[in-house]
């Protein structure tokens, strides 16, 4: 396990405060009062526009994630010392906040609708290529709109969109981008991924940010990938943002669908149990099925932490920790039972299919305005909505823009335009 080394080579990005935070607590700081996080309040996790309390947005499920991960980076710092494979506590006593500052981030760049809108702007870019793209763009800069990601959108948004007038964006500590980037590859490299090698499964950088990810792979001295370009190997604490998202809506979608009336409780109990192990007690037969519910959730998040923290520990990861631990089979019950109940319900279907169709009506809007000829005075005007759109630009950057505009927007924002320019025709 390299990860102390990997710390300790690398220099900060920026001067360290000086009113008791540490560098990465300071960075969760930045992330949290950023518009970006903020409008994650409205964008679907599972649900579209929900219209109850008890399910929860990307917003919540974000903070959840890195609580979780918290726990995950904190109990692994304490194993490793109790090991004794490190005594620099100073490193290790920031493992916890590294890891939930990267998990505040992880769906930072998600656009509206969740992943139904990743698969509308790839799914409109396949169908219009020959408008989009032109002979203007290489292959490698087809592919980020392609296979348009959250991911890459997410590591464009903390290193260059956001606290824009900034070189490095936000300017995170580099083990904070590290553990972020699930995915360190290009989406060339994604495409054509190794077999079994989880951190080739999408990409986690734009064309436009190849360099700028080379860099920081280099000074945290991540191993280049064999077999590709613009491919390397995880920085170690990713697996722990991995393993708490993982973690977290496995069991909450569960939660989510009981409190929905799309799964009965005992079916969620069934399942539940198995993970937790020890019997849960007299108290707990006696509280209301609420209270049962918060405690079967509760008690499997803590056990599956357990489980991950000492499968990080045993080896060094290659694939995804909770499908490595002993529960691993229950963890993908708990996933197939949210995706046959709720994600497949009724009701999330049809608002998925809104959402498609709203993302691909805005992108036949401003892309189709990106192409008019100059002087159209409705393009021009639309191109006005886009921020920081550079007539001059290479279309590249310009339709970076465009998907950078309409990624950024929240469930209902998206809506809303889509209706106010309903009439509108390039």
């Amino acid at each position: 396990m390299n990860w102390i080394e990997t710390l300790d080579s690398c220099p900060p990005r920026r001067t360290v405060p000086s009113d008791g935070r540490s560098a990465f607590q300071q960075d969760a700081d930045r992330i949290v009062f950023s518009s970006a996080f903020r409008r994650l309040q409205n964008k679907t996790q599972v649900h579209p526009l929900p219209h109850t309390d008890f399910v929860r947005t990307r917003l919540t499920h974000s903070m959840e994630v890195a609580s979780v991960g918290r726990s995950l980076g904190g109990q692994v710092a304490r194993r490793l010392l109790e090991l004794g494979q490190t005594e620099r506590r100073h490193i290790a006593a920031d493992l916890g906040d590294i890891v939930a500052a990267a998990c505040l981030a992880h769906d930072i760049g998600n656009p509206p609708f969740g992943h139904t809108g990743e698969q509308a702007m790839q799914q409109w870019f396949a169908e219009h290529a020959d408008l989009a793209f032109g002979d203007d763009l290489s292959d490698a800069e087809q592919a980020d709109f392609l296979r348009f990601e959250g991911n890459a959108q997410g590591f464009r948004i903390l290193t260059r969109l956001q606290m824009d007038r900034n070189e490095g964006g936000m300017r995170l500590m580099d083990a904070t981008l590290g553990a972020f980037t699930k995915y360190p590859s290009g989406a060339a490299a994604a495409q054509g991924r190794a077999a079994n090698y989880v951190g080739r499964k999408k990409h986690g950088f734009m064309q436009a940010e190849a360099a700028l990810f080379a860099d920081l792979a280099a000074r945290l001295k991540l191993a280049p990938q064999p077999d590709a370009a613009q491919a390397w190997q995880r920085h170690p604490l990713a697996y722990l943002v991995e393993a708490a998202d993982d973690i977290c809506y496995s069991v909450i979608d569960v939660e989510d669908g009981v409190k929905l009336g799309r799964i009965g409780f005992s079916e969620a109990e069934d399942l539940f149990k198995p993970i937790i192990g020890a019997d849960l007690g007299s108290r707990y037969l006696a509280r209301s099925a609420d209270e049962k519910l918060s405690t079967l959730r509760s008690r499997t998040i803590g056990s599956l932490i357990d489980a991950c923290c000492a499968a990080f520990v045993a080896q060094a990861p290659e694939k995804s920790l909770a499908d490595v631990t002993a529960h691993g089979e229950q963890v993908r019950k708990l996933k197939n039972l949210a995706m046959a109940r709720v994600y497949r319900w009724e009701r999330t279907v049809t608002k998925e299919l809104e959402g498609i169709a709203v993302i691909q009506r805005l992108l036949d809007l401003f892309v189709g305005a990106l192409n008019a000829r100059a002087g159209h005075v409705t393009a021009e005007r639309l191109l006005d909505l886009v921020p920081h759109y550079d007539r001059t630009a290479p279309r590249y950057q310009r339709l970076l823009a465009v998907t950078d505009y309409i990624s950024g927007m929240t469930d209902r924002y998206a809506m809303d335009m889509q209706q106010q320019l309903s009439e509108i025709k390039i």
